[in-house]
């Protein structure tokens, strides 16, 4: 194959439309109005833009170096299940598609059929799962991950062992997962409460309006002074008696 790499973004919308992929093509011109092709490209920009944001957060692409990634973002460890035994074609062919007699047009003047032609068979092959190349199937080194390796077509990855796939071993995955997040989540959980019950008591208030540490402190105070009191009573109890020189009186 000659030719030049072509590049782009697939998370930008102006890349699709710029390349005429999908509802930019010619062969939407006549079935979407100006109007909802722009609402399919607001649209496909958002879905994009919380795809690349998740892709980032998680599996830290487009990150060079574990600093910008989030360490402090818990996850269970992340789990890649792969297959290298099926040959996987990861390049896609395009060249300009060549003139035709055809002399119909779209509304927007355009030839009715898309401007390149593409080849996703006859491109470079790779070890993979059919569908997605092993090599590409990890995230970054620094992103803590787990390796399970598969072998199944991508098709068949989700059926059972009996039906040709490997959906067993993935189920496992899954719920060995899961089980380690519930256990996060209930340690979690446990401080959160013990958290929220301290501050329930600290700023829980009365009907006058004070909280429970005020109240305590109150009650405090008031049994000093109570000790006080009774400390004073029990000196004056025990003072000595008057005598008197006084005769009684016969």
């Amino acid at each position: 194959v000659v030719g030049d790499n072509a590049y782009f973004d697939f998370y930008d919308a102006e890349e699709w439309e710029r390349l005429d992929i999908g509802v930019f093509g010619p062969e939407y011109d006549d079935l979407l109005t100006d109007v909802q092709r722009q609402d399919y490209k607001k649209h496909m920009q958002i879905q994009m833009d919380a795809a690349k944001k998740w892709r980032q957060t998680i599996f830290g692409e487009g990150i060079d170096n574990e600093e910008e990634y989030n360490a402090e973002l818990f996850l269970p460890p992340f789990v890649a299940c792969a297959t290298d035994a099926i040959p996987t074609v990861n390049q896609i062919l395009r060249r300009n598609r060549k003139s035709s007699s055809q002399t119909t047009t779209t509304r927007k003047g355009r030839s009715p059929s898309n401007p390149y032609e593409y080849d996703y068979v006859s491109g470079r092959s790779v070890p993979g799962d059919g569908r997605i190349d092993f090599d590409k199937a990890f995230p970054p080194g620094f992103v803590s991950h787990k390796v399970v390796a598969l072998d199944s077509a991508h098709a068949k990855q989700m059926c059972w062992e009996e039906s040709g796939g490997n959906w067993g071993r993935v189920y496992d995955e899954v719920v060995e997962q899961a089980e380690e997040y519930l256990k996060y989540v209930r340690e979690k959980e446990k401080e959160s409460a013990a958290e929220i019950s301290l501050e329930d008591m600290l700023e829980n208030r009365d009907g006058r309006g004070r909280t429970v540490m005020k109240r305590i402190a109150a009650r405090a105070r008031n049994a000093r002074r109570w000790r006080r009191r009774r400390r004073l009573a029990k000196r004056v109890a025990a003072r000595p008696k008057r005598f008197s020189f006084r005769r009684r009186r016969s």
